[in-house]
């Protein structure tokens, strides 16, 4: 899942001093599906113009549809993660010996991030494709931008010189969270996203580390 959804995170505010970043396990999975599933409900996801309410109502029926399927039903599947969804992304991550990052707050676990993606094709070993999402209730907090910089402080020990980030181009919020965090414009892949009634660029975002050696 290459979506990166959050809101917009002001410069000013201060560093979460209680905020803690751990690897994910399968006890997380309830959490991970309800903040993805909560970026669901509202633009950009859903099509301009759409209320809180009339996402919630949407989430609900495509939910009662996959509740019990532990993968997407098809193919570029747009719809929400079960919680056997949820289990089986964290699975793979700790089969691959992949990164799945939470961030606790207060106990709570209120984001996560996932490294899976292009660094499964022969020779992108060193690469990270990275995906995040943070809970309606704590986004502007700085807690997609810890977790970003969290990758990039670590990137080196788990054998990683580059980093990429495919967003939605209607996306600001998170575009702005990477722009701070010194990713660059790698490509545009134009109109590659159809979703809703509405086509959307998918934007390559990246960010170049001391190569790793050895």
């Amino acid at each position: 899942m290459s979506l990166a959804l959050t809101a917009p995170e002001k410069q000013e505010h201060q560093p979460l001093a209680q905020l803690r970043l751990r690897h994910a396990t399968l006890a997380d999975a309830q959490a991970i599906a309800a903040i993805y599933n909560a970026s669901l409900r509202t633009p950009p996801y859903q099509a301009d113009g759409t209320t809180e309410a009339d996402g919630a109502r949407w989430l609900a029926e495509q939910m009662a549809q996959v509740r019990q399927l532990d993968a997407p039903p098809i193919a570029h599947y747009l719809g929400p993660m079960s919680l056997p969804m949820a289990a089986n992304l964290i699975a793979v991550h700790l089969r691959a010996k992949r990164h799945m990052l939470v961030a606790e707050l207060d106990g709570d676990v209120v984001g996560w991030m996932g490294s899976l993606g292009l660094h499964e094709r022969p020779g992108l070993s060193t690469l990270f494709e990275i995906a995040y999402y943070v809970a309606p209730r704590v986004r502007g907090r700085g807690i997609g931008t810890r977790l970003v910089d969290h990758l990039i402080q670590n990137a080196s020990e788990w054998g990683v010189d580059r980093l990429l980030a495919m967003v939605w181009s209607d996306n600001a919020a998170s575009l702005s969270v990477l722009r701070r965090a010194g990713f660059d414009a790698w490509g545009a892949l134009p109109g590659a996203i159809t979703a809703f009634g509405k086509r959307r660029d998918m934007l390559l975002l990246g960010r170049v580390l001391p190569n790793v050696t050895g």
